[in-house]
């Protein structure tokens, strides 16, 4: 199913972050329904080419933890958070702890901003009639094309059933 494009903006943010050069570290872990803490380490641990020492998700989280406290600038995003995450517990420093520690999260739930005291929140929201169909028929190729009505006709109804969502409007 689509949804908004949270995903695909999150990582667009990445890849602008480091093509800009704002961070010295970008790191993208996905985070899911289901979230599994080592595979978060992991993801964490491959981006800082760290190996672990440490078998246990205190100890691995702390080798992370110690590893970012060196770089200056870094830039996390955790991708699809369905609840509340402890970033300790995943070893990512933040707040007074490290304040050149970005995070950014996707979720589809407000309340897991507010639970994890989010700073800034952005909702993304799905596309009014006219900002979906102004999106669809650039991606089609519509335009300036010289179209028959019954194209046209034709491109609003599957315009109109990607419901506003960006990413299926692009699709």
């Amino acid at each position: 199913e689509f949804g908004v494009g949270k995903t695909t903006m999150a990582k667009e943010v990445g890849k602008k972050s480091t093509e800009l050069k704002l961070f010295n570290l970008v790191v993208i872990a996905v985070v899911s329904q289901t979230p599994n803490i080592k595979n978060i380490q992991g993801r964490i641990a491959d981006s800082l080419d760290l190996r672990f020492e440490k078998e246990t998700e205190e100890g691995r989280a702390a080798q992370i933890w110690h590893r970012l406290q060196e770089k200056k600038k870094i830039f996390i995003i955790l991708d699809d958070v369905w609840k509340e995450l402890d970033l300790a517990a995943i070893g990512i420093p933040f707040g007074a702890d490290h304040k050149g520690c970005k995070v950014l999260l996707t979720t589809c739930l407000q309340h897991v901003c507010t639970r994890m005291r989010s700073q800034t929140k952005i909702q993304l929201d799905v596309l009014s009639n006219d900002e979906a169909w102004t999106l669809f028929k650039h991606n089609a190729g519509l335009d300036d094309a010289p179209c028959h009505s019954e194209l046209i006709d034709v491109a609003q109804k599957v315009a109109g059933e990607c419901k506003g969502l960006p990413l299926a409007l692009s699709t």
